[in-house]
């Protein structure tokens, strides 16, 4: 309990430190390339969702101001493999998108400096509840995604990162496709929860 205290605090602490300056852009490379065949169904097609989702989760565990912690805090980054229309408010036991196998694929490699990255199936998998206070396991956080929100060369995707009961943060941020196809974070929009 008391680490979590800590967490918290220092959570608060960056978050303040860091409001300033929640616009800087992360320093590497900022987009991806689309790749492979598109797909039918909800949420973007297979070709672009590593092009739009490598952005959003190098932007987010790159930023201390929107993700409340030091860049390469964690062990292991867990991604859902689904993605959900409302991931900022993770609120719904609704059924997700999945992520497909070849977007997973190259969001790991596309990611590998920044992060190591495991996609799972469950978050109960990685969550331990002893003690208390839920946290993720081997010091890592849970991320789910949001199913990008808006068609055309520009869109909403939102995200939620939990590390502990009282340690998550939640927001929206905007994605705008280059010139070029690839994709690019360019802020945020909307409210951001920290707890």
């Amino acid at each position: 309990m008391r680490r979590t205290f800590v967490i918290v605090i220092a959570s608060g602490a960056l978050a303040v430190a860091g409001a300033g300056s929640a616009a800087c852009a992360p320093s590497g490379p900022a987009s991806v390339q689309a790749t492979g065949k598109g797909s039918a169904g909800h949420g973007p097609p297979a070709a672009n969702q590593a092009a739009i989702y490598v952005p959003v989760l190098r932007r987010y565990l790159s930023t201390p101001a929107e993700n409340s912690f030091p860049p390469h805090t964690f062990k292991t980054v867990y991604v859902l493999d689904q993605a959900f229309p409302h991931a900022a408010i993770p609120v719904s036991d609704a059924a997700g998108t999945p992520v497909t196998s070849n977007a997973q694929h190259q969001i790991t490699v596309a990611l590998r400096r920044t992060a190591h990255v495991v996609f799972v199936t469950d978050r109960n998998r990685v969550i331990k509840t002893g003690g208390g206070c839920a946290q993720v396991k081997n010091g890592g956080i849970l991320i789910t995604l949001g199913t990008p929100d808006g068609e055309g060369p520009g869109a909403r995707v939102a995200i939620d990162g939990f590390v502990a009961c009282l340690g998550a943060t939640h927001l929206t941020y905007i994605v705008k496709q280059q010139a070029d196809t690839s994709w690019r974070v360019t802020g945020t929009t909307g409210s951001m929860g920290i707890s």
